[in-house]
């Protein structure tokens, strides 16, 4: 495939690599994870096969689980998601 520049002549055409899908798809959910406010940050690891999610973690709040969960879903690309996060609430000492 060439490029036409504006002045008509040949451009170099940048091939990219092909991305592994799994991995494109693992990228976007930990980084959806680490943006938001309502989850913890390194709290959640994320596994991705044949576009399902699996989280695994521990949060001490039911609605950061929640939150993971619906997070990760909106994710274009998951056919689903797989929550096995665990809930610890924190003890008062």
């Amino acid at each position: 495939m060439t490029m036409l520049s504006r002045q008509g002549r040949s451009a170099r055409t940048a091939y990219a690599l092909p991305k592994e899908p799994s991995l494109d798809l693992h990228a976007r959910v930990v980084n959806a994870l680490h943006w938001s406010l309502a989850i913890p940050r390194n709290k959640i690891d994320v596994e991705v096969e044949s576009d399902w999610v699996t989280l695994r973690g521990v949060v001490t709040k039911t609605y950061e689980k929640s939150c993971a969960e619906a997070l990760a879903q909106r994710v274009p690309g998951v056919a689903g998601v797989r929550n096995e996060i665990e809930v610890r609430p924190e003890t008062s000492s």
